[in-house]
């Protein structure tokens, strides 16, 4: 039976759930306009942010601990709904200028956040599974919604294909370890599995980890980003690989430090390796900034992976501040990525900015170029910027529990990093656009000039005083 007070403690998951279903309605009554669904969807994940962060200390299981609520869990959340919430402010023009902005967006764009909550707050390996295809169905349409570009559509289409592939190891590890076990629920198999430990226990375990690690797009498994995240709307790609990212760590993650299964320590650190190092090295042939941003992606996602590896509470509060540097630095170079491509195009003949075109662009609009360079410089893990601190705190886990080769090879891949982000900012600063360049001044809305704020004093605000993420959540840090 459910209770009352159970449903007050999900208050933010109702209101997404309850907004998604709403905006769905007004985008089919509103035909003409989108406007009301646009201010409805960003009114919703406002006020959701706004009661989980009233009380993101409390810890409880709901619904015959189906359900989570916790710190780790409350933050991965909040995480999750405040990169919706700067995806959903930013996207409005970048929809408008390219002509795809479809009133199922924002409803799709809530129901994928209630997938990600589901996921990180799931309890069970059900309703964990329910909450990753919710919110996988939402992403394979984000990725073909410009649905007349060849480009598009084979990014959606290889997402889905690879995707739907994926789901079967997620949901044979299920199997197996309900097999082994007799359990689905998680405090279950958490606290029976040292009986049930075997090699069956381990590979339903690796099985099930997989399905997630290819949402992080940890090696071999990050084969599709390069193509979905250059084949896909600029903005959602943002979304993608941050809110998309930060739901998928939030799931497993604490599972895997829980657990403590030393036994695949050494996996974990090779591939962690593999990806990091795959990620910074190919990144370094690009000339697409979006093709750039996502092998980047590909590298982050190895250091959160050495984090995990290290399996201590410390590294999993690490993990959290640099899913939170990540949120602004990531996102909000997407963001301006997407600001510039609606300044140099008409919303017809649609190309993928090369370095080239970002010749000049500090003469063209300097906020821009500096917005975009501070986010770079972060990503790179320079300080006193947001990144640097992220990555500190998970080398340094990984220190603490003797993973010292590993910690060496993640900061000198780190170093590597510097250069193909430098490259960007000196094609921006230091060399002119083309004589044949009509472009002479980009314009930002003021959305968009908001979310780049916003982006931009999150970066510096947590590279100056980390500690504020931590005493909000009540973390203690030692």
């Amino acid at each position: 039976m459910i209770k009352l007070h159970d449903l007050l403690d999900i208050i933010p998951m109702l209101i997404i759930a309850v907004s998604a279903i709403m905006t769905l309605l007004l985008a089919a009554f509103s035909s003409r306009s989108k406007m009301p669904g646009f201010i409805f969807s960003v009114l919703s994940v406002l006020a959701a942010l706004v009661f989980a962060g009233m009380d993101v200390r409390k810890t409880k299981f709901l619904f015959n601990d189906s359900i989570k609520l916790g710190m780790t869990e409350n933050a991965f959340a909040f995480l999750a709904m405040l990169a919706i919430l700067i995806t959903l402010i930013s996207s409005r023009n970048y929809l408008v200028n390219f002509k795809i902005n479809y009133g199922e967006y924002y409803s799709l764009m809530l129901f994928a956040l209630f997938g990600m909550l589901l996921m990180i707050y799931g309890n069970d390996m059900l309703i964990i599974f329910i909450g990753l295809e919710t919110m996988s169905i939402c992403f394979y349409v984000f990725a073909g919604m410009m649905r007349k570009r060849e480009k598009s559509n084979e990014s959606a289409m290889k997402y889905f294909l690879l995707g739907a592939f994926m789901t079967g190891f997620l949901v044979f590890g299920i199997s197996l370890l309900y097999g082994v076990t007799g359990y689905t629920n998680i405090t279950k198999i958490m606290t029976t599995f040292t009986q049930f430990r075997s090699p069956i226990f381990l590979l339903g375990i690796i099985l099930f980890t997989i399905g997630f690690m290819f949402k992080i797009g940890i090696f071999p498994f990050q084969m599709w980003i390069p193509d979905v995240y250059e084949g896909s709307p600029t903005i959602v790609t943002g979304m993608m690989s941050t809110a998309g990212k930060i739901a998928a760590v939030g799931t497993i993650a604490p599972l895997l430090i829980l657990l403590k299964l030393t036994d695949l320590r050494l996996l974990l650190s090779i591939l962690a390796t593999l990806t990091m190092l795959y990620g910074n090295v190919v990144a370094i042939a690009q000339n697409n900034i979006k093709r750039l941003l996502a092998y980047s992606s590909i590298a982050s996602a190895g250091y959160i992976l050495v984090g995990i590896t290290a399996m201590d509470d410390f590294s999993g509060k690490g993990i959290l501040f640099y899913l939170l540097a990540y949120v602004f630095m990531q996102l909000g170079a997407f963001i301006a990525v997407s600001v510039y491509e609606s300044a140099t195009e008409d919303g017809k003949d649609f190309k993928y900015l090369t370095f080239d075109e970002y010749k000049g662009l500090a003469k063209r609009n300097p906020f821009l170029a500096v917005v975009l360079t501070v986010f770079l410089f972060s990503l790179a893990g320079i300080p006193p910027f947001a990144g640097f601190w992220g990555k500190y705190y998970i080398f340094y886990a990984a220190i603490k529990e003797n993973l010292i080769w590993l910690s060496v090879i993640a900061i000198l891949l780190s170093i590597l990093s510097v250069y193909y982000y430098l490259k960007v900012i000196i094609y921006m600063w230091f060399k002119d656009a083309e004589e044949s360049d009509d472009i002479n001044t980009v314009r930002i809305s003021p959305l968009n000039f908001a979310t780049l704020s916003i982006c931009l004093a999150g970066t510096f605000v947590f590279g100056v005083y980390p500690q504020l993420f931590f005493s909000f959540f009540g973390f203690i840090v030692k």
